[in-house]
């Protein structure tokens, strides 16, 4: 890997909130994928793939933004559905060999957040059980918290009563009884910061669900600043980072 580039736009809050994404953003947006186009031409890169997720597919006025953005910066955007996005995510984890293969021996739950929903799938003696989709994502419960003007000391409270309802519902229809020993999370907010030592220790990317609840803890004591600094990552995207932990 020669260079990792990322830049978020945060395009699920328009899309989910207003149901379209507005000329700004759609601005922003080309603006930075030319900027990537350009990176690509300066490494002589012959091949790519650029995919639009939920935040796209959701919005009213799509194909205006595709059109936008491939005469602006002539990359041509492909939009994915939730079960195509899916299975890249799934494709990546397995790519880790077998140390995915010994976890899913045992019940375990993939647990996919993304901006605007949350897919669970349940795997048993290797072999995917069921899978179900949540229109529960991170940008979605944060966007009700802001709504509801909660208070930060009460996010915790508020996000369970949210998701565990749906959760339990999803458990009692679904997996029948079935043992979760372990659970692989994907997101873009708290998978990166298991890979922090401060908080895994040795064991990168490994949590227990005890490390898990006090990893909360921690947060719900510390200011928006105190958590960036911390953590090492930009201070608007903390509160991403509670809803999803």
């Amino acid at each position: 890997e020669i260079d990792h580039i990322r830049h978020k736009i945060e395009l699920g809050t328009e899309s989910y909130g207003q149901g379209k994404i507005s000329v700004e953003r759609v601005n922003e947006l080309c603006d930075v994928l030319g900027d990537f186009k350009r990176i690509m031409e300066s490494y002589k890169v012959d091949a790519y793939k650029a995919y639009a997720t939920s935040a796209v597919r959701e919005a009213k006025n799509t194909i205006l933004v595709l059109d936008t953005i491939e005469s602006r910066t002539g990359l041509k955007v492909s939009v994915i559905s939730n079960s195509e996005q899916r299975f890249l995510d799934y494709k990546a984890i397995a790519s880790k060999g077998e140390g995915f293969k010994k976890i899913i021996e045992k019940g375990t739950a993939i647990v996919d957040l993304g901006g605007g929903s949350l897919q669970v799938s349940l795997f048993d003696n290797d072999s995917l059980v069921i899978t179900q989709n949540i229109r529960l994502g991170v940008l979605r419960i944060r966007d009700r918290l802001m709504a509801m003007q909660a208070k930060p000391s009460r996010y915790a409270e508020l996000v369970e009563e949210l998701v565990d309802n749906k959760l339990e519902v999803l458990k009692k229809m679904h997996f029948k009884g079935r043992e979760i020993e372990n659970i692989i999370f994907v997101d873009d907010y708290f998978s990166p910061v298991m890979q922090n030592p401060m908080i895994c220790g040795d064991k990168k990317g490994y949590l227990s669900r005890e490390g898990c609840m006090e990893f909360v803890k921690t947060l719900q004591t510390m200011s928006r600043q105190e958590a960036a600094v911390s953590l090492g990552m930009e201070e608007e995207t903390v509160s991403l980072l509670f809803c999803s932990a």
